[in-house]
């Protein structure tokens, strides 16, 4: 059974400490988290250990590089200047710091790590979380912070995770909504493959694991120009997998990316891609991999877009190190179909293997999750079902499973629609979750939401929200202001007691030009 750890640290820094720990664990089958509060120490400590593992860190990048102007940019003061990066390096010997003296480092960062957690009154909190999880289920467990240097810090050594071997870290925002997504139909996986500036790096890697991928559509962009990416993101047919290796830079709060080796318009930050991510969210993004350097900035900026979940590089990352990571995430994501949270822990420590020759490739990859929406599943993306129920229904549904199931029950959901060949397949399979209690309480909620409705009038009939009329509203609304459709009649379909000329004013309402506003509305028929 799977379960999932939430941890929100609260207001705080590592100079002042953390007053108010929450610690919340989900347990399926339950609804409601249990939750237990603490507190964290000051611990300025950990704040200097960790620059001075970032300095060692990019200057052993400097001594392997074979590249001149990125061993300019590597210096010292990089600690406080994020940059990005995948380098090209050298398999040579370290020159100046030694691997062993680094290895001291990491240990040394890793023993404080560890003594902060064991601090009495976040200890408490940890046994008590402890006494509800076991070593063979699979766990998420989620840092709730906004603190750039708190998500810095390696939180794969933290020791709970050595006893728990199926557990892995996420990082999150402390603010967090579900964004509606269009359902799309589709056999495949489609993914968005940008093979960006290739300048001092091999992509070749990434392209043939993407292209060798079975049960995958990858659409490849090869140094593209910025409106050739802006145009695929906003594609009407959606993309469930975003990719991205390449050059990349962390500035300020959020990333640069570079995407070809022009003179001019190479690059854009992710806030100028605002508009068109927001568009392929809509229309069902679900994973973003960026596999290039210190990614904690691009990450920062897609994490309030409400993106679901994110794979980045939190440091500058050796070239063969990114391809390792990505092939042994593909090969146990999407070939073997672990679960997205194993699949990275997996990956990860696959590095371990590398870091004679890159010290401290483990540490790079981290996931961002939105803890709002389930991570995506390999199967739950490839088998999406050509939907029988409407997607108020489905919804609905989804919403009393939660008060049964709590968090997997969106995953669960639809992984019973998927192999559900009828209604009362659907029912019969959902049932094998809960106990004779709940089946009882379930099946009575099941029958009330799907129970024929009561005989209209002919006038109410004629003012009836159907399918078919959504239908012909969204059709309309597609020719006039293109994908962001979708989006739109959620947003509309959520606002309760609707008639259709009250549905039509709410979608009205929502498109800011007014000619076509009225072209909208005077296209549609309300009277049909």
């Amino acid at each position: 059974m799977n379960k999932a750890v939430l941890i929100n640290l609260g207001n705080g820094n590592l100079d002042d400490g953390f007053p108010r720990v929450t610690v919340q664990v989900w347990i399926g089958g339950n609804s409601r988290p249990q939750q237990f509060i603490g507190s964290l120490p000051a611990a300025p400590i950990l704040a200097s250990l960790y620059k001075n593992w970032q300095i060692v860190y990019k200057e052993i990048c400097v001594q392997l590089v074979n590249v001149q102007e990125f061993g300019r940019q590597l210096t010292v003061e990089l600690v406080d200047q994020d940059i990005d990066d995948e380098l090209e390096i050298e398999s040579e010997g370290i020159n100046n710091i030694s691997q062993v003296s680094f290895n001291e480092i990491c240990e040394n960062l890793t023993y404080s790590l560890n003594s902060w957690l064991n601090t009495p009154h976040f200890l408490s909190i940890e046994r008590q979380m402890l006494c509800q999880l076991d070593r063979e289920s699979e766990i998420q467990v989620t840092l709730e912070t906004n603190d750039n240097l708190i998500r810095r810090l390696p939180w794969h050594c933290w020791k709970f995770f050595e006893d728990y071997p199926k557990a892995e870290l996420a990082l999150s925002q402390p603010e967090y909504i579900r964004q509606v997504q269009r359902q799309q139909e589709t056999e495949k996986v489609r993914i968005l493959a940008i093979l960006a500036s290739t300048q001092g790096i091999d992509l070749a890697a990434e392209q043939s694991f993407l292209e060798n991928l079975e049960n995958a559509q990858t659409k490849f962009l090869i140094q593209p120009s910025i409106r050739e990416l802006n145009w695929e993101l906003i594609n009407n047919q959606g993309w469930e997998i975003l990719f991205f290796a390449g050059h990349s830079q962390t500035e300020g709060e959020t990333g640069r990316i570079y995407l070809n080796e022009q003179s001019k318009d190479n690059s854009l930050t992710i806030e100028q891609l605002q508009a068109s991510l927001k568009i392929a969210i809509a229309n069902g993004l679900k994973l973003a991999i960026f596999n290039s350097c210190d990614g904690l900035g691009l990450a920062n900026t897609l994490e309030k877009l409400h993106i679901p979940t994110i794979i980045i590089m939190r440091e500058p990352v050796p070239n063969k190190v990114a391809q390792e990571f990505f092939k042994h995430f593909l090969t146990a994501f999407a070939l073997s179909h672990k679960s997205l949270h194993l699949s990275v822990r997996q990956a990860r420590e696959q590095l371990q293997i590398l870091e004679e020759e890159f010290p401290g490739a483990s540490w790079l990859p981290v996931i961002c999750q939105n803890p709002a929406v389930e991570p995506p599943d390999w199967l739950n993306i490839a088998r999406p079902v050509r939907l029988v129920l409407s997607s108020e229904e489905i919804y609905a549904l989804q919403n009393i499973l939660l008060n049964y199931i709590g968090p997997i029950a969106p995953t669960f959901l639809q992984k019973t629609l998927a192999q559900a060949r009828n209604f009362d397949a659907l029912i019969e399979g959902l049932l094998t979750r809960l106990t004779v209690i709940q089946k009882a309480e379930f099946l009575e909620l099941v029958n009330l939401l799907f129970a024929e409705p009561e005989a209209e009038s002919e006038e109410d009939e004629n003012d009836n929200l159907t399918e078919e009329f959504i239908h012909e509203c969204e059709q309309i609304l597609t020719q006039i202001i293109g994908p962001v459709t979708p989006m739109l009649i959620q947003e509309a379909l959520s606002l309760d007691n609707q008639s259709r000329q009250k549905f039509v004013e709410n979608l009205a309402e929502k498109i800011p030009f007014p000619e076509l506003r009225n072209e909208f509305e005077q296209r549609v028929s309300v009277d049909d």
